[in-house]
């Protein structure tokens, strides 16, 4: 009787595991598109915008252990903010790719990848600047000449995600509307 009890609950045990894993690479289109395509909202500031709002604001990290937010530099918020596309970008690279969703992933992969190596490098000198108390036209022109080298292409990659993802939104009957 135990062993009979133990191989149904082995049993169970699987077929929970095999759903589970199954429903967890298996996504609806519509959790594609939210994962590809709506997170990439997180970037439509990207640039002088969202570089000023930061740096005119404290400078705050997330401290697990106090779970609050809690002041540091402002090198330090930004590493936090890249961190937290890094794991939106690894949500996005953990969706098996298909002849359907191909283009969607990589056009959002495309964005993500971009912005984030684009803020290591200049949000984060950007930070510094900020953190060791430079002069305001020193942060200003620091802005100026990372739009000047960005902003063509994260427009660019921008635009080609928002593209694709009105199609694959057209396909699949997704409730959505896409601004460009």
């Amino acid at each position: 009787m135990k062993k009979i009890l133990n191989a149904t609950t082995l049993f169970l045990v699987l077929i929970a595991g095999s759903l589970v894993s199954t429903s967890c690479t298996n996504l609806s289109p519509e959790k594609t598109f939210e994962i590809a395509a709506l997170n990439s909202n997180l970037l439509s500031r990207f640039g002088s915008k969202e570089i000023n709002e930061k740096l005119q604001s404290e400078a705050q990290v997330y401290d697990e252990t106090q779970k609050k937010m809690i002041p540091s530099t402002y090198q330090d918020s930004f590493k936090y903010d890249i961190t937290n596309l890094e794991t939106r970008l690894k949500t996005i690279q953990d969706i098996p790719e298909d002849e359907d969703n191909k283009e969607l992933l990589q056009a959002s992969k495309d964005l993500f990848t971009y912005a984030i190596a684009k803020q290591k490098e200049g949000y984060l000198s950007i930070a510094k600047l900020k953190d060791e108390k430079a002069s305001q036209e020193q942060i200003e022109k620091a802005i100026e000449d990372f739009d000047a080298s960005t902003q063509k292409d994260i427009d660019a990659k921008f635009t080609k995600l928002m593209n694709v993802a009105q199609t694959y939104v057209d396909k699949h009957n997704i409730n959505a509307k896409i601004g460009t």
